[in-house]
């Protein structure tokens, strides 16, 4: 996943951590689990 904006960086840097698992979602829906094994080029 990418973080594009600088808004969205200052909000996740804060809240990411390697090890920390999560959802996309399409709506109610949860399409994909995902768990951070990497953070690049987060400021």
């Amino acid at each position: 996943m990418w973080i594009v904006t600088g808004v969205n960086q200052e909000l996740h840097k804060s809240r990411i951590k390697i090890g920390k698992k999560g959802y996309f979602m399409e709506g109610p829906r949860k399409v994909a689990e995902c768990e951070v094994i990497e953070i690049l080029r987060l400021k």
